[in-house]
Formats: C-alpha cells, structure tokens, sequence
C-alpha cells in the first residue's frame, strides 16, 4: 500500500467507497424476500451481506480519518486546541447538514448528524496514546450494548420517530435521548467504532503487515462472533419469534437482516438474552463487537488490494473521497428515482453517479462539493 499522489491513503478511500455503495444497497434493495418453498422470509444478499455492516463501516473509517486528519493538522503546525476547534467546526457543520437533510427522505434513516456528532465526540480522545485507545475501543464496543439495553427498553415509547431536523430542537431532551440511545445509531454505543478507527489510524497503514493483520484479525473475530450469536440464539429461537409474535422462519430471518416478513426483534429487547443477538442495528454485544470485525477486515482487504487494480482501484479511491456528496446526493436523487424506476435500475443509476463522480475528482484532483465547504466551514484552510 502506497500514497496516492495527492498524500491520501488509497485503500482507506476505496474502502470508505464500499460503505457508501453498502449503504445504497441497504437503502434500494429489500433485505428479505418471501419464499413460498420455506413458508416464510429469507434474507437476499444484500441482507446477508450489507445490513448494518456498511453503516458500521462507515463510522470505523470516520475515526481513522479523523486520527489521520488530526496528525496532518499537527504537521502543519496546529496546536492542539487549533486541531479540536477544527473538529468540532466540522462536527458541527456536519450535524448541521444532517438535520438540513433529514426531513429529504424519511424512508432513510440518515446518519450524518451521528457521524457529525461522532467527530464531537472523538475531539475528546484523538490526543490519546494507542496503549489507552486499543483497550477503551474493545470495553467500549463490548460493554456500553450492556448499560444500553435497559435504557433503550425504558425510553422505547418516547423516540422521535423520524430524523432529526431543526425544529427538534425546540424538544432538545427528547432529540439527545433519540441520538444517544432511542435512534437508528444510538451513539452510546456507536461511539466506539469511531473509537476503534481512532486506534487503527495509529498503525502504519501504508505497510502490509497492518493489513494483513486487520483482515486475519478481523475476519476471524467476525467468525468466532456471528457463530456464538448464531448458535446462541437457536436455543431460544421459538420464544424470541413468540415475543415477537413472528414465525420461526420470519424470526430466523429477523436475526440475519434485522427485520423480516412477520416484523423485527424490538419486542424482545426487556429480554437479558437480547445481548446475544447475531442481528444488525440490534446494538446488542454480539452484533457490535461483529460489525466492527466486519470493518476491520475489509478496511485491511483494500489496504492490500487497491493498488494491485490499477486504474480500476484508482477509480474507487476517488469516489471515496467524496462520502458526504454521495451520501447527501442519493438521499435527494433516490426518492425521485424510486417514483419511476425498480431498485435494480435505481442502483445502477447510483452506480454510475458514483462512478461519474470518481471520473470527475480522478480528473481533476479538487475535492468534491460538500467535502470542499466543510473543509472551509471548519477552517482548515484558514489556519
């Protein structure tokens, strides 16, 4: 793994451009289907495969953005207090779009005010040695689903059931207790993928021993973590799916994708045994500790790959580098698309969005629009 030539690490941008196309799958396709030779629902591919990791993919490559952007800032001759106040101007821009966004598309559960408030978050702990970071990371992912729990069970009835905008601002409790524990992305927990990422940018990326050991690593722990949820919750499969008053089958279906047919898991949360859940978004230990082995190993698959595909892993580096402008821009395009099209021409049309993108900033070398004014709202340029 090399530095590209504009001093960027080029299997972080293609792996960030995975998440983004991640989460359009996510977002186009179905995660289940009906199946009449089962009697019930099965998880599509993309259930199986990008169903709450893209979006944890996501956060982990924020963190390790972040430690590397702040290092970059402290060679230029920032102080530290000049580098927080950098971040939490990006925080705050960030979030900010988020909110300016959210009543777009309510069929998406937007994440950019999370990730925005993340990089708050993270101001508090990039100065930190990686002998602290390393081990706060693995308590945090592993411990913090156990405190959320109750909480989440506790608060279920007040949650503001849609994305965060402006005006809920007005209800400022109701809108922290929605981010922190009742929403999509309880930052409670999802705290620590960026916490995570905070700790891999502490490793020499550009070498591939990192890699190879983020993928071993990581593919393994993912592995041993899917099979103990797995394997734990068959043992309590017909009571989770009649708390939840679902069939077997839908259930089964519900722990691989997070919903299916017959409805999702939610019902099961007051339960103890919902901290072994193998499912996506259920933020229980198991699932969290899973997405973020998930994120490990491909971050380490396109730090060994990318530069081995020439211009096609060029391409992909490119397109990584504008994840707000992707991100922002399908949340607008896809409810327009979706009037018109089936979600395998929608995706197709988001592909060649992403790839017209990497054309233009390949190109060209300039930053992509939202990245260029989020880079000049937090002042970067200025300092």
């Amino acid at each position: 793994m090399r530095l590209s030539t504009t001093g960027r690490l080029s299997g972080l941008d293609a792996a960030r451009t995975a998440a983004i196309l991640g989460m359009f799958a996510a977002h186009v396709f179905p995660l289940y289907h009906q199946d009449p030779l089962v009697g019930g629902s099965v998880p599509t591919v993309t259930g199986w495969l990008a169903a709450g990791r893209a979006s944890a993919l996501f956060m982990v490559l924020a963190g390790v953005s972040l430690g590397l952007f702040c290092r970059s800032l402290q060679r230029r001759g920032l102080t530290r207090g000049q580098v927080t106040t950098v971040i939490l101007r990006r925080a705050l821009v960030i979030a900010a779009l988020g909110m300016l966004l959210g009543p777009v598309n309510e069929r998406i559960a937007n994440i950019l005010v999370h990730y925005g408030l993340l990089f708050a978050v993270l101001a508090a702990a990039v100065f930190l040695p990686a002998r602290i970071l390393g081990p706060a990371a693995v308590l945090w992912l592993a411990l913090t689903p156990v405190a959320w729990r109750p909480l989440a069970a506790l608060l279920e009835p007040k949650v503001l059931g849609h994305n965060p905008t402006f005006v809920d601002l007005a209800h400022p409790v109701l809108l922290l207790q929605d981010l922190v524990v009742t929403g999509y992305y309880p930052l409670l927990v999802w705290c620590g993928f960026g916490l995570l990422g905070l700790w891999l940018s502490r490793f020499a990326l550009g070498q591939p021993r990192a890699a190879w050991w983020f993928f071993a690593g990581g593919t393994a722990i993912a592995a041993a973590t899917f099979a103990a949820g797995w394997f734990a919750a068959q043992r309590f499969l017909g009571e989770l799916a009649s708390t939840s008053g679902m069939s077997r089958r839908d259930a089964s279906t519900a722990l691989l994708t997070g919903r299916s047919a017959g409805g999702n898991l939610d019902a099961f949360l007051g339960d103890p045994r919902y901290l072994w859940l193998p499912t996506p978004h259920s933020t229980s230990p198991v699932a969290s500790v899973h997405a973020a082995a998930c994120a490990v190993a491909v971050l380490g698959i396109f730090l060994l790959l990318t530069d081995r595909l020439g211009y096609v892993g060029q391409l992909v580096a490119a397109a990584g580098r504008a994840p707000l402008t992707l991100y922002a821009g399908h949340l607008i395009l896809l409810p327009i698309l979706q009037l018109f099209f089936r979600p395998t021409t929608c995706w197709w049309i988001l592909c060649a969005v992403v790839l017209l993108t990497a054309l233009t900033l390949a190109r060209t070398g300039r930053s992509a629009p939202l990245e260029a004014g989020v880079r000049y709202l937090s002042g970067v340029d200025s300092r």
